[in-house]
């Protein structure tokens, strides 16, 4: 642990060199009587306003990880630092129902490239005031290709939301699975005591197969298809403070 010095030792140190001017910015001794006395320790904490974020890895939060996908670039004391792509890979065009799990996501750990189920990185850097937050996910439209062909029927579906060694202050996983549509729906949510700092929301649990059973794409049986690629796009936010703006 790195040693802190207190303001007084060092000003009195100082003035016996002769800067007594110095003993004045130090903070105020107090001499309760021969044998006791108060002194004060104090940090000022500056505002970080770097771009870089933080992303603990989902399986070993302890850690920091570099996805392979950019990092959200802008700064903000609350934001989203990462979000994972869902990548279901080929499948073929047969008449029967479609279950597949989603690849997992490529990260950089150290000087090794690893395999993650898919996660979301979120970091709250706010002061006291802070009274949580709530991180949201809809699917806009459904999956489409290139002239407009809807997968009719097609869901993505979200489970097994987890976050690593949980603690007191660690933000609350919905533990419902989730079936992706127009409205918003709640992933996670931290109070006033909880989410303060980095998190990484896991999506599921990896396989031998390199895929997650957190997110699935099912195509119902007989669904028209063409063969070419179809994509979506998921929204995500982070809601600062949503009890107080629910007015509770």
């Amino acid at each position: 642990m790195k040693k802190t010095t207190i303001t007084i030792a060092a000003a009195l140190l100082a003035g016996s060199m002769g800067l007594g001017t110095l003993i004045s910015q130090a903070a105020e001794v107090e001499y309760e009587d021969a044998t006791n006395a108060r002194t004060e320790g104090t940090v000022i904490i500056l505002e970080n306003d770097s771009s870089n974020p933080v992303i603990p890895d989902p399986e070993n939060p302890g850690e920091e990880v570099d996805p392979e996908v950019p990092v959200n670039p802008h700064p903000g004391r609350l934001r989203i630092n990462y979000v994972s792509n869902f990548d279901f890979g080929k499948i073929p065009n047969i008449s029967s129902e479609i279950v597949q799990e989603a690849r997992l996501d490529h990260i950089f750990s150290g000087t090794s490239e690893e395999g993650r189920v898919p996660f979301v990185a979120t970091e709250d850097r706010r002061g006291s005031d802070r009274l949580g937050w709530e991180l949201q996910v809809s699917q806009p439209k459904q999956l489409s290709d290139a002239s407009g062909h809807e997968l009719q029927g097609a869901t993505i579906t979200l489970s097994g939301l987890r976050y690593v060694n949980p603690t007191s202050a660690t933000p609350i996983a919905n533990q419902n699975e989730i079936v992706l549509g127009e409205a918003a729906q709640t992933l996670a949510t931290a109070n006033a005591s909880q989410g303060a700092g980095a998190w990484t929301l896991a999506l599921g649990n990896a396989n031998a197969e390199g895929q997650t059973d957190g997110v699935v794409l099912r195509i119902p049986a007989n669904t028209t298809k063409n063969d070419t690629a179809y994509s979506t796009a998921l929204v995500w936010e982070l809601v600062a403070d949503p009890t107080n703006a629910s007015g509770e």
